[in-house]
């Protein structure tokens, strides 16, 4: 009776559908009903009203969280004992150590050089030795294990990966990025956050408190495993390719978080031809897209794709507009923004990325099309002034007129890491 009564209460609006869709460019006409273990609900509430409430929380978080054709995955992770006798450490580079580079002068002389500047040298001083002892730290555990250890910048990464059977990022994300970037094979990368007061760690064993017996559960392969997965971008010119990598035959540049395509000044329109999984190619208007994979969409795809109070809101007020009974309480609104929400990021070995197109114009000329989705491609060709690909936030290409780029993902470039 409970459904009967809700649904005749619902559908005596047959043009429910379109109208939502109309409220809201965003949402989805498709009206889908999971089970109510996701919400709870007060007992102010009739059933009725639990269950249209339900509704809208579903019907929003079915957008919120795209359907994907594949959804099998192992985010869970596996333990695997792993042969590791060498390991490369990449510190993360303080500002101390940055404009010691950038000045190539003594300590003496960028000591005085930076206080004349009115620089708290103390602080950049102190926070240069807590990354020196920490990455001193990391040297000394991997010798009581027997793992040979050599400390890298950057640059010297990529030189010694063929021979290393490990990466330890010591830092934050930043540094975690970093360090993915030159990883192109299933060398195992490990992020220990040594920054713990600037950066959160999301990618780091443990966050902002990395486990104390880490290189010992490593040894013992008392550790989970995760393939995350990434972006693969190639872009080709009418009659060159750009790259950061160059091979024989092929151009490839790996994403770990996401991959932004749009004009170089956020306030200019981006245009573009795309299609999605080798569908019908369509041109289209937008302020560009982000193509995210799962341990990406905890980040800019969540912030981008998030709704919050006000819209759930408008949503509800829509409905008692149309006569639905739904009480509108401030817990009722919180609980279906956080059903929402946390519906958005997905695995971080997930076989499909997401994409999200940022505020797309539709009209006559530029017919409406999916702003959300999962693929496992997408081919752009660029129809923009001064267009650029951003890879995780870091490595800008040169996406000009003309320009075709290729995004995709395959089991093959997943980084090999770890989740506690």
């Amino acid at each position: 009776m409970i459904f009967g009564s809700f649904f005749s209460e619902l559908f005596k609006f047959s043009d429910f559908p379109c109208y939502y869709f109309c409220l809201y460019p965003f949402l989805t006409p498709i009206f889908h009903i999971k089970s109510t273990k996701s919400v709870i609900f007060s007992h102010p509430f009739s059933p009725t009203q639990e269950m249209a409430a339900l509704a809208i929380s579903q019907c929003v978080s079915h957008v919120a969280r795209p359907v994907s054709p594949m959804t099998q995955s192992n985010s869970s992770g596996s333990r695997q004992q792993l042969p590791i006798r060498s390991a490369l450490i990449l510190r993360k580079s303080t500002r101390w150590q940055w404009e010691k580079e950038q000045t190539g002068m003594t300590d003496a002389e960028l000591k005085k050089h930076l206080q004349q500047k009115g620089t708290n040298v103390a602080e950049l001083l102190e926070n240069e030795k807590k990354q020196v002892q920490a990455v001193q730290q990391i040297v000394n555990e991997l010798s009581k294990a027997g793992i040979s250890a050599r400390v890298v910048t950057r640059q010297q990464l990529v030189q010694y990966l063929p021979d290393t059977d490990l990466v330890i990022s010591a830092g934050g994300d930043g540094t975690f990025l970093a360090a993915a970037s030159a990883v192109s094979d299933q060398t195992p990368i490990i992020g220990i956050n040594t920054d713990p007061i600037g950066s959160e760690g999301h990618l780091c064993v443990g966050g902002k408190t990395p486990p104390r017996n880490l290189i010992e559960r490593l040894v013992s392969g008392n550790l989970n495993w995760v393939q995350r997965s990434r972006i693969r971008v190639t872009v080709s010119e009418k009659n060159s390719l750009f790259s950061m990598k160059k091979t024989a035959k092929k151009v490839t540049n790996l994403a770990l978080n996401e991959v932004f395509i749009g004009e170089d000044e956020a306030a200019k329109v981006s245009t573009y031809n795309i299609s999605i999984d080798d569908s019908q190619t369509v041109k289209q208007k937008s302020s560009g897209l982000i193509v995210s994979t799962g341990t990406g969409s905890t980040s800019w795809y969540l912030g981008m794709n998030r709704i919050d109070e006000n819209a759930t809101t408008s949503v509800l007020e829509a409905l008692q507009s149309l006569g639905i009974n739904v009480p509108i309480t401030r817990n009722l609104v919180e609980k279906v923004v956080t059903t929402v929400n946390e519906k958005i990021p997905f695995e971080p070995d997930h076989p499909s990325f997401a994409f999200s197109i940022r505020e797309p114009i539709f009209n006559a000329t530029y017919k409406r099309t999916a702003t959300r989705g999962f693929a496992r491609k997408i081919r752009l060709e660029s129809r923009c002034t001064n267009g650029y690909l951003v890879l995780d936030g870091s490595t800008k290409i040169p996406f000009p007129r003309g320009s075709i780029a290729t995004i995709e993902i395959n089991s093959n470039d997943a980084l090999k890491t770890v989740i506690v």
